[in-house]
């Protein structure tokens, strides 16, 4: 549960400067992804207690599934550069780590990593529904937006087996 608030954040985080510099907001903004990243890993980490491994090979399977996801991603961005489609490059990465995101909800299993899937494979393909020099900035603040909120969500689900 922790990896993942950590996984979650940084991964918005990241997602959230990529969003806000193909936006053309000014860069103070990228604090916004600290203090939104940091204040989550902070509640996470305050909230949620150990909790019994729900499968055994998790890292095993996060692991394997990572793999793919990075070589998924490699191959795609490549493709969409040498077709000359580089404003398609953030939408299709957000698709891939969506598809990630589908095994891991079933073998870890966690049920809202469907849904986090499933937002960030809708989002990658509406963005590429957008002109050329919006997507990157839609795809990488929505993006950050889907992992947050999920990251609550997680906290949430935390919060609800603790309390019994």
């Amino acid at each position: 549960m922790r990896g993942g608030i950590w996984v979650l954040n940084i991964f918005a985080a990241i997602w959230f400067m990529v969003g806000a510099v193909g936006s053309g907001l000014p860069l103070p903004v990228l604090a916004v992804a600290a203090v939104i990243s940091g204040a989550l890993i902070g509640w996470g980490l305050r909230t949620t207690g150990a909790e019994p491994s729900r499968n055994p090979n998790v890292g095993r399977l996060v692991g394997i599934w990572s793999a793919v996801e990075g070589v998924a991603i490699f191959v795609a961005a490549n493709v969409c550069m040498n077709i000359g489609a580089q404003d398609a490059v953030a939408p299709v990465i957000a698709i891939v780590v969506g598809l990630h995101f589908l095994p891991l909800a079933r073998g870890i299993p966690l049920p809202l990593y469907y849904a986090t899937g499933a937002a960030l494979v809708v989002l990658g393909l509406a963005a590429l529904l957008l002109p050329g020099a919006e997507r990157v900035g839609v795809t990488g603040l929505g993006a950050a937006a889907i992992l947050w909120a999920s990251c609550v969500l997680l906290i949430r689900q935390a919060q609800a087996w603790r309390a019994g």
